[in-house]
């Protein structure tokens, strides 16, 4: 069973919406910060509050968490953000230009995250939850949304088509994303709503790992059970056949010493090589394009290279990490390893066409998919790193859980 609980978010003026959300603070640089801060009513003076100081501040010193504290208060003040006058839903719907997703927001409690209800598939990092821990105490408020995802739930579906059969209360573009909110006022439907959720029996996070620890972690810091806000965090749950997951990619700077003919010997013992066509995008799971100089190869595993029965040995990242970027390019481990890149995004397998002109190698991955993610986290197992990308992402700024 799964709570998910209406709450009063704090949320841009009607028809503020468009210039005040902005993306998430971990996919935008200091320098697209300062861009986006030349606008008074976007959200990045809250996420990325550096952006309104000196260049050269320190990332993690008091001043910014307490300039995005201030201006989070001063948003609202100025009437820039307001507050629901009673606990809500919101159904959030994002259209791409051929995909569209909807979730509905609401809040999960942090005691059904550390019982494992809410499931999760990848490590966090100490630094980052010690950032967002940080940033959601001094703000007293959690400024993101938690992606998360679920089996199809027949009902649940039901109840967002009835909601979405009516105008939105926000309807705007950015990116060449457009995004749709609607509030769920109606009692008898947020009942709804909350009754669909508790047959659920687990919720997966699909993407904001560092979101949710740090909250739970914030929970503790303020002794918040899941019978006030702060014992809670903010999420939007996505029916798991709505979303479209894009491979991310690999770029190693070198060969590892070798030149190209031993590399390729060396790739040989572990794939089967053909030689691939101009398009750099996998056509099928378990087929790998390398590019090395100008050309491009699709790279198969060998059967006996990995276990088809096995979460984890299955998965095509974990294939090349263990048969190629380890043994053979000696990237034994990835998270720390400067030799490697990871690329993800639309335009991903062109950056490695750009970035293998100079040198060095590409592998684009067939996506994984959301069946592997969830059966990954059923075993309560981690994925190895950079192995999904979702797109697109959720904007910041629209929603603001208060503590």
């Amino acid at each position: 069973m799964s709570q998910f609980f209406p709450f009063r978010a704090l949320r841009p003026a009607k028809g503020k919406a468009g210039s005040t959300a902005c993306l998430p603070y971990d996919v935008l640089s200091e320098a697209q910060a300062r861009e986006l801060a030349v606008n008074p009513s976007s959200f990045i003076h809250v996420i990325k509050s550096e952006a309104d100081l000196p260049e050269g501040t320190d990332l993690y010193s008091d001043m910014v968490y307490q300039t995005a504290a201030a201006n989070l208060a001063k948003m609202e003040q100025d009437g820039i953000l307001c507050e629901a006058e009673a606990p809500e839903y919101y159904i959030y719907r994002e259209i791409s230009a051929d995909h569209t997703q909807t979730g509905v927001v609401g809040t999960v409690s942090c005691r059904e995250y550390e019982a494992g209800i809410i499931k999760r598939h990848e490590l966090t990092v100490a630094e980052k939850e010690d950032d967002r821990t940080r940033h959601i105490l001094t703000c007293m408020a959690q400024t993101g949304l938690v992606f998360l995802t679920f089996p199809e739930n027949e009902d649940l579906s039901k109840c967002i088509a009835e909601v979405t059969a009516q105008e939105p209360d926000e309807d705007f573009s950015q990116n060449a994303v457009r995004h749709q909110v609607w509030a769920v006022r109606d009692a008898e439907m947020i009942r709804r709503i909350g009754d669909c959720f508790r047959e659920i029996p687990s919720l997966y996070i699909a993407d904001g790992h560092h979101r949710a620890a740090s909250s739970c972690r914030a929970a503790e810091k303020l002794g918040a059970d899941d019978s006030r806000e702060a014992g809670r965090f903010m999420a939007c749950a996505f029916p798991a056949e709505d979303l479209s997951l894009l491979g991310y990619h690999r770029y190693v700077k070198d060969l590892n010493g070798m030149d190209e003919a031993a590399f390729m010997a060396r790739v040989k013992e572990a794939f089967d090589v053909r030689e691939g066509g101009e398009t750099l995008r996998p056509d099928t799971p378990h087929e790998i394009i390398m590019r090395l100089g100008n050309s491009n190869y699709i790279l198969t595993p060998h059967s006996d290279r990995y276990d088809a029965s096995d979460s984890i040995s299955r998965l095509d990242v974990s294939i090349l990490q263990e048969n190629l970027l380890a043994p053979v390019l000696g990237i034994e481990d990835p998270r720390r390893n400067k030799r490697i890149t990871f690329i993800g995004g639309m335009d991903a397998a062109e950056q490695i066409r750009a970035l293998t002109a100079d040198g060095g190698v590409g592998f684009v991955l067939y996506p994984t998919s959301i069946q592997d993610l969830i059966a990954v986290a059923d075993d309560r197992r981690i994925m190895p790193p950079k192995s999904t990308w979702f797109e697109p992402k959720l904007l910041s700024g629209l929603f603001i859980h208060k503590l």
